[in-house]
């Protein structure tokens, strides 16, 4: 806890920290600075990475709603776990370890494919295109496809979906996914490998 208070301390506030400023600041500086009791920091971390934490929380667990829902639980973890963050780790994978822990906890639960194919199927009726629309069945096929893959994601093992999701999803690299899962990264690249042969299988029906 003091190392962290301590690396905080290195990080020379702009006059003011302002807003503005605040923005200029990478996300491990803010990080330190949310540990050494920042507010306004870590509120800019949450604008910054709510959105991208809700969708991966979403498709973990199949459900939009409870995406959004254990997003918020995740950055309420982060600011309480704030000084035990060391900086040689990237924020973003001190984010989602937590997060990737509280899903798989979530994700346990039974039904969590139905809830997604509810919710898939409430968005369709809700954002059915206009029929005028010139390209309505490029929208179609588009959102049909979508949806087949958010389905055969929800039917894969929870090894190969989160990495699949680490890697696809938020862009991160080998390393930084080896972290989050606690895995080597000869172990991730193979599994993201195998869980993409097992997506697409799932997905074209068994054709290649």
């Amino acid at each position: 806890m003091t190392d962290s208070i301590s690396d905080a301390s290195k990080v020379v506030p702009f006059p003011g920290d302002s807003r503005r400023r605040l923005d200029a600041r990478t996300d491990e500086e803010l990080m330190l600075l949310s540990a050494a009791g920042s507010e306004e920091a870590f509120e800019q971390l949450v604008r910054r990475h709510h959105s991208r934490l809700a969708r991966y929380c979403g498709k973990s667990v199949g459900s939009a709603s409870e995406g959004d829902e254990l997003a918020q639980e995740a950055l309420v973890r982060v600011w309480q776990a704030r000084r035990d963050y060391q900086p040689r780790a990237p924020f973003a994978v001190f984010m989602l370890t937590i997060a990737r822990n509280l899903c798989r906890n979530r994700a346990r639960d039974t039904g969590r494919r139905s809830r997604w194919q509810t919710e898939a199927a409430e968005g369709r009726l809700a954002a059915v295109p206009s029929q005028s629309s010139p390209d309505v069945v490029e929208q179609m096929l588009e959102r049909e496809q979508q949806r087949r893959v958010r389905e055969a994601l929800m039917e894969l093992p929870d090894t190969f979906r989160e990495v699949l999701l680490l890697r696809f999803d938020q862009e991160l690299d080998y390393a930084a996914i080896a972290r989050i899962v606690g895995d080597n990264e000869a172990t991730v690249r193979t599994r993201v490998f195998r869980g993409v042969k097992k997506l697409r299988a799932k997905v074209t029906g068994g054709r290649p």
